[in-house]
């Protein structure tokens, strides 16, 4: 895309395709309750024809327009080490809240990644043509939206798991009825995305993502008066205003990101920003479970991961609604964390030219 667009309309293009992002993500939890409602293994065997159709598409559709990296090869040491000091990291988290923070797999999952991830880096420094090359988080603005992004990814990615817990588990939804209550936070960012991207593309990026990631702040720091019995368009809200937020930072973040990188490089870039994302996303969600299960009794978990927790009273289930709002408070203050990164970015990014001077 950012070959495709000229730079001044390239948070208009980034909007766009967040804005059809969003559509998917308006689909898919009710698709997904569907699927589920008719057998479980649908939610994966329908990837299969999608994922099949759009490989074919790309091959027919798309065509190189950049001159491709002379640094060639296949980093198999640097992503076996990342692969597996991220599960460490992940288990040890997300297993920490159930068994607690002495089981021998929790110890032993955060000392590899305590060991691993930091030797990821230092290989990726020797390496000749590494999985992350560290040398393109020496333009201040890509190293500052791409690390806003990490944090965007932590901030936002377990809020899904949060809600279909909350709507399915605590107030007893169907799946069906619990993807369409999602549907608000996939709408504002459809929204927001491509008005967002204009914007970006007159004015800069740099306050509207630091301004979103506020909104988004604001917005978690509500979800914290949700109980079991709150009325639906509490949860509309909040949601919605999370979505919008998430729309005003991710296109024009993106814009800025890609914006300021060598043509030669962009593929290097665009992979290490859906990296870190990614990655603060499956920490997200790992944390977010450590905190949602601790403290709370086994038999009223499995009754809320389960979807069938309508029987239990509002009593049983405080203890989950508490630890609902912590890791909520957790969010907000990550998101706040964010914009503060969003703001570190120099006002007037280099441009591309500038960017292919330093790089040579």
């Amino acid at each position: 895309m950012t070959d495709a667009f000229p730079r001044e309309q390239l948070g208009l293009a980034m909007g766009t395709n967040t804005m059809v992002a969003a559509v998917g993500l308006v689909l898919g939890p009710v698709l997904g309750g569907v699927l589920v409602s008719i057998s479980w293994q649908w939610v994966f065997w329908f990837n299969v024809p999608l994922a099949l159709a759009g490989a074919a598409w790309g091959g027919f559709v798309l065509h190189e327009l950049a001159k491709p990296d002379t640094n060639r090869g296949y980093d198999l040491l640097g992503t076996t080490v990342f692969v597996a000091g991220l599960t460490g990291l992940v288990l040890g988290i997300s297993r920490g809240g159930i068994s607690g923070w002495d089981d021998p797999i929790v110890i032993g999952g955060l000392i590899a990644a305590a060991v691993l991830l930091p030797l990821f880096v230092e290989i990726e420094r020797r390496g000749r043509a590494p999985m992350l090359d560290l040398t393109i988080f020496r333009n201040r603005m890509f190293a500052a939206a791409t690390g806003a992004a990490f944090i965007n990814g932590l901030s936002r990615f377990a809020l899904l798991f949060v809600f279909v817990f909350y709507f399915q588990g605590a107030q007893g939804d169907d799946p069906i009825t619990a993807g369409i209550k999602l549907a608000p936070m996939a709408l504002g960012m459809l929204v927001a995305s491509p008005l967002a991207g204009i914007w970006a593309d007159r004015h800069g990026s740099r306050t509207l993502a630091a301004v979103g990631m506020l909104v988004s702040a604001a917005a978690l720091g509500a979800m914290t008066t949700l109980a079991v019995d709150t009325p639906y368009w509490q949860s509309t809200l909040w949601l919605a205003l999370v979505g919008i937020g998430s729309g005003m930072f991710n296109s024009p973040n993106t814009a800025a990101m890609m914006g300021t990188v060598p043509a030669w490089r962009r593929g290097i870039a665009a992979g290490a920003r859906t990296m870190l994302q990614n990655t603060g996303a499956v920490i997200s969600i790992a944390f977010v479970m450590a905190i949602i299960t601790s403290a709370v009794p086994k038999d009223v978990l499995l009754a809320i991961f389960s979807g069938v927790a309508t029987g239990l009273s509002d009593a049983r289930l405080e203890p989950f609604i508490q630890n609902m709002h912590t890791a909520l408070w957790v969010l907000a203050a990550t998101s706040l964390v964010g914009a503060v990164v969003s703001l570190l970015r120099p006002r007037s990014p280099r441009t591309v030219v500038e960017a292919e001077a330093v790089a040579a």
